[in-house]
């Protein structure tokens, strides 16, 4: 947050460690689109001349059902609950007058549904309270007599190709001629954690996470249509693992995978990655990359590399692309930052629970980060309330193509969901908060639906009650 408190965060919570610690202790125990009126046909010429032609199958015309109103063209609020159904809707209104409500219109606002990348909104509040907007993540490069490079990671989210060029550079810059072996310590991260909702597939939504992870732990490659392989852009290197898969994979165009096969197969293809770099600048490479490995306890540091990015920079980024591997790193840092390493789940629930106590909000249990875990679950009033409290952030958000709109998507099999700010013409510091999470089958297209009903509801007009 950019208040007062929220800039002061590593003095707040030195004064919260206690209840923190406490936390700690208890996260580890605890229309259907409707059929077209009938037209009317112009007469033919026998029913103009008083004569009539009958087949058979004209003899008894079937009864038909009169069509049923589609839902944007019922009344008020009964267009928004055809389209919800067992979903849920909320409008809150945090800036509302004295003796004016607060919410506008709700709808099953304490069921409990799985929210998808909505959580997003809520790991990446706590951790631009927590660690402030202008927070760096940092990797550190140590080098031996005999020319072994350490990488030691710290859960940098946004560790891609360009970001390695310019750390190669730097090397050079202080001295780097050459190196042996490179020696990567992924230790700030538990031993080949797998938060939950990772399904092993080969989609990059699926990224494994690691203490040091180059390019989100993804491959990626273009492979023309005889079968010849080159790079899918001129700064992302093939690494012996893009090659492979890419020798499995039929047909041509430009490819991107997650390297599924495990932790440790990430960890090694971001030390490739590293290599790759370290060739194209003219440091050649003697020996091989070793991965799980523990950097001495005490140690001259060669070089630390701060990310390029502030927080509040990567954080607007994985809003925009809802990239679930950045979220997490960012996560799975936040418990490491104040419980100390390795980062795990335990940790990072205790200081999500420490933002909601903060903010008097019932504490989520979150199986990560991002929202891939279906085991996540949270009511409309508990999004409306974290919205209250990250408001101040809100252009983090993905902005609509009419300016109107601040949102966060949720998609995924049986599960949309949206959660965001209608902005008032001419009042853009009073925003109104809503919620859209609809769980189930046949909702595709609904929530834009809801959401076109919901401006025209509150921002066409001046807003008034309604529950329902």
């Amino acid at each position: 947050m950019k208040t007062s408190e929220s800039r002061q965060h590593r003095s707040g919570l030195l004064a919260l460690l206690p209840a923190l610690a406490t936390l700690f202790a208890w996260a580890i125990l605890s229309a259907a689109v409707s059929p077209p009126l009938l037209q009317a046909k112009e007469p033919t010429l026998l029913a103009q001349t008083g004569k009539t032609s009958r087949t058979p199958a004209q003899t008894k015309k079937p009864q038909t059902k009169p069509a049923k109103p589609k839902a944007e063209a019922l009344p008020w609020p009964q267009n928004i609950t055809t389209l919800a159904g067992e979903g849920a809707v909320l409008v809150v209104d945090n800036h509302a007058h004295p003796g004016q409500p607060r919410e506008l219109y709700a709808y099953n606002a304490e069921k409990h549904y799985v929210p998808a990348s909505i959580l997003k909104i809520v790991t990446s509040g706590a951790a631009l309270e927590f660690l402030g907007p202008d927070f760096r993540f940092k990797t550190d490069f140590l080098l031996t007599k005999n020319n072994d490079l350490w990488i030691v990671g710290y859960g940098d989210p946004h560790l891609v190709s360009e970001e390695l060029a310019l750390i190669v550079m730097e090397l050079q810059k202080r001295g780097l001629k050459k190196v042996r072996n490179i020696y990567i310590d992924n230790s700030y991260f538990q031993k080949d954690i797998v938060l939950d909702g990772n399904t092993q597939t080969r989609s990059p939504f699926d990224a494994y996470n690691g203490a040091f992870s180059a390019n989100f732990n993804t491959v990626a490659f273009k492979k023309d249509k005889k079968g010849q392989v080159s790079r899918a852009a001129e700064h992302i290197p093939l690494t012996p693992l893009a090659l492979k898969l890419a020798a499995q994979t039929k047909g041509a165009g430009v490819f991107t995978f997650n390297i599924s096969e495990s932790p440790q197969a990430a960890e090694l293809n971001s030390g490739e990655i590293f290599k790759a770099h370290l060739k194209e600048a003219g440091l050649p490479m003697e020996g091989e990359i070793l991965t799980g490995q523990i950097a001495p306890a005490r140690r001259k540091i060669f070089y630390r590399h701060e990310s390029s990015l502030p927080l509040e920079a990567a954080v607007k980024l994985l809003m925009e692309h809802s990239n679930n591997f950045m979220t997490n790193q960012i996560f799975l840092a936040l418990g490491a930052e104040f419980y100390g390493p390795p980062a795990n789940l335990e940790k990072s629930q205790a200081v999500m629970n420490a933002f909601f106590q903060r903010h008097g909000l019932e504490s989520i249990a979150m199986g990560d980060g991002s929202g891939l875990s279906r085991q996540t679950t949270l009511t409309a009033r508990q999004m409306a309330e974290i919205l209250a409290v990250v408001e101040p952030d809100r252009n983090v958000f993905s902005r609509s193509q009419d300016g109107l709109v601040l949102s966060k998507t949720g998609t995924m099999s049986d599960i949309k969901t949206l959660a965001g700010y209608l902005e008032r013409p001419g009042e853009p510091d009073r925003p109104l908060s809503f919620v859209i999470l609809l769980n189930g089958p046949n909702f595709n297209g609904v929530r834009d639906q809801i959401l076109d009903l919901l401006k025209d509801r509150f921002l066409a007009a001046p807003p008034s009650a309604g529950n329902g």
